[in-house]
């Protein structure tokens, strides 16, 4: 089964886009669905700024606070999260279009040829499992992979490819049973383009037992 839905998804960066001046806080937060249906959230918050030169800028920024919530056979790796200080998008070259330059995820390509980029992602760690068998082996992989393509920046981040799109697909196991794996893109943009909020969501199910990674940005000018 395959279901693709889309609203509209234009470049915000297809109209002018505006460095803007002075400071702005850009906040993450992401949601790993981990076995046994623990929960680990992570949420950074950093200060930004832009340094224009030309027509490209250099986007700058330093981790201002941390927050992360786990059960408390996780406190291992949420202590971890909690000192770790992370450099998330900085810095950044962008070009002309607000472009991460570098990034090779494609997202500024389209909400739509984004989803099937991770759909396929997802489906090559599936396949990659050869005589396994086992169903729970097989999510584990699909859910460690969803892990893996939210930490990636998304090439479009502070200029979105506004609107949203989504996948939702029915894969075939080891042992002829059934899987789903579901993917969920959304993003608007203020004035001159740039970010108000990205949201992303990959979830994976085998028979009851259902994994979700989900991540959102959203910035604010000061």
């Amino acid at each position: 089964m395959l279901f693709i839905s889309g609203g509209p998804a234009f470049a915000a960066q297809g109209t002018a886009i505006t460095f803007p001046r002075g400071e702005f806080i850009l906040r993450r937060e992401l949601e790993r669905e981990m076995a046994r249906r623990a929960t680990l959230l992570v949420a950074r918050a950093w200060r930004g700024r832009f340094e224009t030169d030309g027509e490209t800028a250099l986007v700058t920024g330093e981790q201002i606070s941390s927050r992360v919530v786990a059960p408390a056979h996780l406190e291992p790796i949420a202590a971890i999260e909690r000192e770790r200080r992370s450099s998330g998008p900085f810095p950044a070259r962008l070009d002309m279009d607000g472009r991460i330059v570098g990034e090779a995820t494609g997202s500024a390509a389209g909400k739509a040829e984004a989803v099937k980029a991770a759909m396929a992602v997802l489906e090559r760690a599936g396949h990659t499992l050869g005589q396994l068998h086992e169903s729970k082996a097989y999510l584990d992989r699909l859910a460690s992979s969803a892990n893996a393509m939210t930490r990636k920046i998304p090439a479009d981040l502070f200029f979105p490819v506004v609107g949203e799109a989504s996948e939702r697909r029915a894969l075939t196991l080891p042992g002829g049973e059934e899987g789903q794996v579901s993917v969920f893109l959304k993003a608007s943009a203020g004035p001159g383009g740039l970010l108000d909020t990205f949201e992303r969501r990959i979830a994976t199910r085998v028979r009851d037992d259902a994994r979700l990674a989900r991540e959102s940005w959203s910035l604010r000018l000061e």
